[in-house]
C-alpha cells in the first residue's frame, strides 16, 4: 500500500476517533476543553442565529456543513452531520451540499468529508438514494451550460452551443463538470447549490469568483437575506475573510442597484412612449414610408417594429422603421460564399452593435457594412424613432440564425 494511502487512512482513523457522536449521540468534540466549547456553541448556536433570523434554518444548517468541509474540520463536521439529520435534513441532502464542495475546493476535501458523513449514516442506520445524478456524457455540457446560463446569462448558453472544439479548456470545464456535474443534481435545487457555493467561497476567500456568486444570489434573494447567510459562515472562516466577503457584498449590492435603476430608466422611458400612443411619424419624418407591421419577425423583436420591401429583385432591400426602445434579438447572417447585410439609416436615432464591441449610434447617412458570419443587433434609441434601409448581400447558402433578445440592462446603457 501507498504511503500517501495508509497516511490518509490514519489521518481519517483519528478523526473518526476523536468524535463518536455517532455511536454514543452524547460525546461532543471538544468535549475535553470545555471553555472554548461554551464558547463555541454560544456563538454559534446563540449570538450568529440571532443576528441571522432571516436565513431558513435548513439552509443554516447546510452552510454550517459546507463551511466545516471547506476548512477540513473532520471532528466538527461529524458531529454537524448527525446535527443536521436530528434536524430532518435528508441524507440526499446532506451528501449533495458535501459533494456541491467540490469543484471549489478539489476532491481529497470532498472524499474525506463524504466518509465522515456516510460514516454517520452507518452508524444511524440511514439509507441513502444512490441514484441522484441526472446527467450523461452526451446530455452534462449542454445542460451545465444552461444551469450556468439561469445564473449568469445567456452568454454561458451560448458559449456550449458549438460543443467542446469551439470553447476554451476552462470554460468547457466550467460548463461541463462544476455546472453540469454538480449543479444538475437531485437532492438540492439550483437556487440553494448557488447559495453554498457563495458560502463555500466565503470560507476560501477567493475574492473575484466570490463577488460573481453573492451578485447571483442577489438575483435570486433580498440583500438582506445574502448578507446574513454570509455572517452564517463567520464560525468556521474568521474574521478576516468575512470582512472581505462584506465588502464584496457592499460592491455587489452596489452595482446590482446600479442595473436595476439603468433598467428602470428603461421601463420609464418605455411607458412614457407609451403614454405618448406611440404615434407614428408624419409623411415628413422620412423619404421613405413607415411601412406596415413586421408582423412576421415580431418573436425576433423587442418592442414593435415596421416593414415595407422597397425590392424584392436583384436585390433584396427593406425598409425597417423600429419605434422608440425597439430593436432585433442578436442574429447571424450565414452564407457559404459572399452574403451579409448593409444598413443605411435615413431617419431618426439608432444603435448597431456587433458581438463583444461596444455600440455605435446611428444618424441618418450612416452606413454599416455587415459581414456574414457576425453577432450582431440593430434598432431605435430609448428615446427615439428609428428607420434603415437593410439590403441584402448576395451569397451562397444564405440563412439567418437569431438568437437571444438584447437584455434590458444591456440595452439600458445606452442614451
Amino acid at each position: 500500500m501507498e504511503l500517501g494511502t495508509i497516511m490518509t487512512m490514519l489521518g481519517m482513523g483519528a478523526v473518526l476517533a476523536a468524535c463518536d457522536c455517532c455511536p454514543q449521540d452524547g460525546a461532543k468534540a471538544l468535549s475535553q476543553d470545555k471553555e472554548l466549547r461554551a464558547v463555541m456553541d454560544n456563538f454559534t448556536q446563540n449570538e450568529v442565529p440571532a443576528a441571522t433570523p432571516l436565513v431558513e434554518k435548513r439552509e443554516v444548517e447546510l452552510i454550517r456543513l459546507v463551511s466545516l468541509v471547506t476548512q477540513q474540520s473532520g471532528a466538527l463536521l461529524q458531529e454537524e452531520v448527525a446535527t443536521a439529520l436530528a434536524q430532518g435534513l435528508a441524507p440526499e441532502e446532506i451528501l449533495e451540499a458535501i459533494y456541491q464542495c467540490a469543484p471549489y475546493t478539489g476532491f481529497p476535501r470532498t472524499v474525506d468529508a463524504v466518509e465522515i458523513a456516510r460514516s454517520v449514516f452507518k452508524a444511524k442506520n440511514v439509507k441513502v438514494d444512490e441514484n441522484r445524478a441526472t446527467v450523461t456524457a452526451q446530455s452534462r455540457l449542454e445542460a451545465g451550460a444552461d444551469a450556468q446560463g439561469t445564473l449568469f446569462g445567456q452568454t454561458f448558453r451560448d458559449m456550449a452551443k458549438n460543443g467542446k472544439s469551439g470553447m476554451p479548456t476552462i470554460n468547457y470545464f466550467l460548463a461541463s463538470n462544476c455546472f453540469g456535474d454538480y449543479y444538475t443534481r437531485k437532492g438540492l435545487d439550483l437556487n440553494t447549490r448557488e447559495l453554498l457555493t457563495m458560502a463555500i467561497l466565503v470560507n476560501l476567500g477567493t475574492e473575484p469568483q466570490l463577488k460573481a456568486h453573492i451578485g447571483a444570489n442577489l438575483k435570486i434573494r433580498t440583500a438582506d437575506y445574502v448578507e446574513q447567510a454570509i455572517y452564517n459562515c463567520l464560525p468556521y472562516c474568521g474574521y478576516p475573510r468575512t470582512l472581505n466577503a462584506l465588502r464584496l457584498f457592499k460592491e455587489a449590492v452596489t452595482e446590482a442597484e446600479a442595473a436595476n435603476a439603468t433598467a428602470g430608466a428603461v421601463n420609464a422611458t418605455v411607458a412614457k412612449v407609451a403614454e405618448q400612443g406611440r404615434s407614428v411619424p408624419g409623411k415628413d419624418w422620412s423619404v421613405f414610408p413607415v411601412g406596415k407591421p413586421n408582423d412576421a419577425y415580431a418573436k425576433y423583436f423587442v418592442g414593435k417594429s415596421y416593414l415595407d420591401m422597397i425590392s424584392k429583385e436583384q436585390v433584396g432591400v427593406g425598409n425597417v422603421t423600429f419605434e422608440p426602445t425597439c430593436r432585433n434579438n442578436w442574429h447571424i447572417h450565414h452564407a457559404k460564399k459572399g452574403g451579409g447585410q448593409i444598413l443605411i439609416a435615413t431617419a431618426g436615432r439608432g444603435y448597431y452593435q456587433e458581438w463583444g464591441k461596444p455600440a455605435v449610434e446611428l444618424k441618418p447617412g450612416d452606413v454599416v457594412n455587415i459581414p456574414a458570419g457576425v453577432k450582431h443587433w440593430h434598432g431605435a434609441a430609448p428615446d427615439s424613432w428609428f428607420q434603415h434601409l437593410a439590403i441584402e448581400v448576395p451569397g451562397e447558402g444564405g440563412r439567418n440564425e437569431w438568437r437571444e433578445p438584447v437584455s434590458d440592462e444591456d440595452y439600458g446603457k445606452l442614451k
